[in-house]
């Protein structure tokens, strides 16, 4: 593609900002830079997101700045020449109504989501992510109507199979078609093999099924024009997809400082999930995409916003070294310096998120030695708190039995992060902590829908990628919160 041929988006039309992923030759890995707090936690507020313990809040979204017009870093796809801004719009976590029943409900917010997305396209922003089951379909609604106001070569659209359904080849071709009904558009610019987590539904699906060739014939054809795969599988479904003989054009992965610099380790008495082999190793996952030389999105570099918002000692050490900088802003930044990396997907839910990332993005400040000194030593920090790695992604949801997994796991994950679990019944504040984390368990959590009411069914723990023991969590918290209740 030559350079006239790049889609442009308005304020970026001089190229300011545009610049090369980092190469994948060198060095094995980047390990200077790190955190941010900006955009990620679905309907659970913009406290729960960092803002408001790292100088942001309270600010309201007015009184954060946006950057200069053009000022957002845009990298270069070697393999096409698309300029793709290095921040890109994940649309997993539209603003919800207030009668909505669930943070990734259907009952978008419209009206908010889409001057979210104008303001993003505005300012730079010109890669959308979503996908078929994202707010149980609405969220290609809202994106095609969203960017239909917007002229078809400003911003690049992505799109996804849903491996998870195990589509046989006639019901792949009809999701494909209405797919690209709901977005209105002719084509998507990137398109994937949805969540590949293991060798079976890769073969069974995309080889054997057909689907792979159908796809492969929707890209000779136009309406897709580069075809690759998001992951959260295990090691052998990974090699298998670097090694199979498909050309990828892209990979959508899932980095963070957390993963990369202290590792995933799974809580004491973890049970593995029948059949289910271990995930990549973080670091050695890096490196094997690094050595394919396949081009980068990422996902999930604020942890489904466990990184935005951290613990207070946490965030104490990082609001001393940058009293204006959110937590997020530490995270993006830290992916950004990854090598390979064409954008930086991030789910804004409301005005604040996007401001405070097209700061970070506007443009991409790299992070220094000292601020990696600061972040290994923020993340120490956070490595001693007992939180569930939940990112709220909502896939194992609908619970059978009606818990709302998600929410649960929010509010056990916040009241660490506040300090506000009760510990010591001797302790003269615990009665006032017992208190105010059942009453927020409450308010958080309808009573039917508590973690009490898990059976075990397990059906759940096929569908988490972040492979939680969901049961096993559950059966934890219920009895938490049943000796709370019982304490006299």
């Amino acid at each position: 593609m030559n350079e006239s041929d790049r889609p442009s988006a308005p304020g970026d039309e001089d190229g300011k900002g545009t610049e090369t992923a980092p190469p994948a030759g060198g060095k094995t890995l980047s390990r200077r830079t790190l955190l941010k707090a900006a955009g990620a936690v679905g309907a659970i507020g913009a406290a729960a997101y960092g803002l408001d313990g790292l100088g942001i809040f309270g600010k309201r979204e007015r009184d954060i700045p946006d950057p200069p017009p053009g000022s957002m870093t845009r990298r270069v796809n070697p393999r096409n020449g698309d300029a793709i801004s290095l921040l890109g719009f994940g649309c997993m976590r539209f603003p919800m109504l207030p009668s909505a029943k669930s943070p990734n409900g259907p009952e978008i917010d419209e009206e908010a989501a889409i001057r979210l997305v104008d303001h993003a396209i505005a300012h730079g922003v010109n890669y959308f992510d979503t996908a078929y089951p994202y707010h149980k379909g609405m969220s290609e609604v809202v994106v095609g109507k969203a960017l239909a106001r917007h002229p078809r070569d400003s911003y690049f659209l992505a799109d996804k199979m849903p491996t998870f359904s195990k589509p046989t080849l006639e019901q792949a071709k009809e999701i494909f078609a209405t797919q690209l009904e709901r977005c209105g558009t002719t084509r998507f610019d990137y398109y994937m093999l949805h969540n590949v987590q293991s060798v079976e539904a890769y073969r069974n699906i995309y080889e054997e099924g057909g689907v792979l060739a159908y796809l492969q014939e929707e890209k000779a054809a136009g309406r897709i024009r580069n075809l690759g795969w998001s992951f959260h599988g295990d090691t052998p479904a990974l090699e298998l997809l670097l090694s199979c003989g498909v050309d990828w054009d892209f990979a959508l992965v899932q980095f963070n400082y957390h993963d990369l610099e202290h590792g995933y380790a799974p809580r004491p008495g973890h049970r593995p999930r029948p059949g289910d082999a271990e995930p990549p190793p973080a670091r050695w996952f890096l490196e094997r995409m690094v050595e394919s030389r396949i081009p980068m999105m990422l996902m999930e570099p604020l942890l489904g916003g466990r990184l935005a918002r951290l613990n207070k000692k946490t965030l104490a050490i990082l609001q001393a070294e940058r009293p204006d900088a959110s937590a997020a802003s530490w995270a993006f930044r830290y992916a950004a310096s990854l090598p390979n990396v064409l954008s930086i997907l991030s789910g804004m839910t409301y005005m604040e998120h996007l401001r405070d990332n097209l700061r970070t993005f506007s443009p991409l400040e790299p992070l220094t030695d000292r601020d990696m000194a600061v972040l290994r030593k923020a993340l120490d920090g956070f490595l001693s708190q007992e939180n569930i790695r939940c990112t709220a992604c909502g896939y194992c949801m609908p619970c059978p039995y009606g818990v709302d997994i998600p929410s649960v796991f929010t509010h056990y994950n916040r009241c660490i992060d506040d300090e506000q679990i009760p510990k010591e019944p001797r302790n003269a504040a615990y009665f006032q902590a017992r208190r105010a984390f059942l009453v927020g368990y409450d308010r958080s959590v309808p009573e039917l829908r508590q973690a009490e009411r898990c059976t075990g069914c397990g059906k759940c723990l096929p569908l988490c990628p972040q492979r939680i023991d969901i049961v096993a969590e559950l059966a934890r918290i219920g009895k938490f919160v049943e000796t709370l209740r019982t304490q006299v």
